[in-house]
């Protein structure tokens, strides 16, 4: 008789629940990612179906359009499989092609400017860590799982704040021009409507400096207490989204999975009625 299915069992059973939820939580925001991202993605596909552009620094494959269309397909796919997978070999198997397509994304010519891909790719990354961990003890793993969380959140938001220390941006002209002229969302409408045209152009540079600082701030969240670092960084994260556009939550809601592990709770076991002492 053939003794798969009780090492199919034996492999389940050996795998914390609790690091298991971790892993699929940040995953399901890597699929959300994805799919908020839709829409945007399959208007730019056509785009370039119908004005091909090649450049010589991609190699052929990473100038196909077929290339990218297949990928975020499986990437969405293997995201999706992995919320029911249950054993560790799956879920292995699952995280590694999520994470190759989202770096296959990320680096293809139609699609490696697309910051959604690269913070789905880090995310993704923590996530294959994670499923080769699951059968450790989650009080010895949950700890360095959070902290790499918060380091990797780090790296990304020290990326954005190196990227934003140019004159332009400092001074507030770059979000001047983007966002204080005419965009049309609640928080400029309602910006416009509190302060003079002739002011715009100061609000706009304060505006830009405290963002700076805020993500300066988040660079260092490894360094905070696990709870304080993850509640900084969900509300920084939501606050980009919601205060800019709301397209914005393809880029963070990856993130906002990784920040979110640090917030968990271990489940406590249920104890049986009979066992419950009277």
């Amino acid at each position: 008789m053939s003794d798969r299915p009780e090492t199919g069992d034996s492999d389940v059973a050996s795998i914390d629940g609790d690091n298991r939820t971790l892993l699929k939580l940040v995953q399901a925001a890597i699929l959300i990612s994805l799919v908020w991202k839709a829409r945007y993605f399959l208007v730019v596909s056509a785009i370039h179906s119908q004005f091909p552009l090649e450049h010589p620094f991609f190699p052929w494959v990473l100038q196909r359009l077929e290339t990218v269309r297949i990928a975020w397909l499986l990437a969405c796919v293997s995201a999706g499989l992995i919320l029911f997978s249950q054993t560790s070999k799956n879920i292995f198997r699952l995280t590694a092609l999520n994470l190759l397509m989202l770096i296959v994304l990320s680096i293809h010519q139609k699609s490696f400017n697309d910051v959604t891909f690269m913070c789905c790719a880090w995310s993704a990354l923590w996530c294959l860590w994670m499923s080769t961990r699951l059968h450790e003890p989650f009080e010895s793993l949950f700890p360095r799982a959070a902290w790499l969380t918060h380091l990797i959140l780090s790296m990304i938001f020290i990326g954005g704040a190196v990227g934003k220390m140019t004159p332009g941006y400092w001074d507030g002209t770059v979000l001047y021009e983007i966002y204080f002229i005419d965009r049309d969302f609640w928080t400029y409408n309602l910006i416009r409507s509190l302060f003079a045209e002739e002011s715009l152009p100061n609000v706009a540079m304060w505006h830009a400096r405290m963002v700076i600082c805020a993500e300066w701030v988040c660079g260092f969240l490894w360094l905070m207490p696990q709870k304080v670092a993850s509640i900084v960084a969900v509300v920084m994260l939501c606050g980009i989204a919601l205060t800019n556009n709301f397209l914005l939550f393809s880029v963070v809601t990856c993130l906002i999975g990784l920040a979110l592990v640090g917030l968990h709770e271990k489940r406590q076991p249920t104890k049986s009625p009979l066992t419950t002492p009277a």
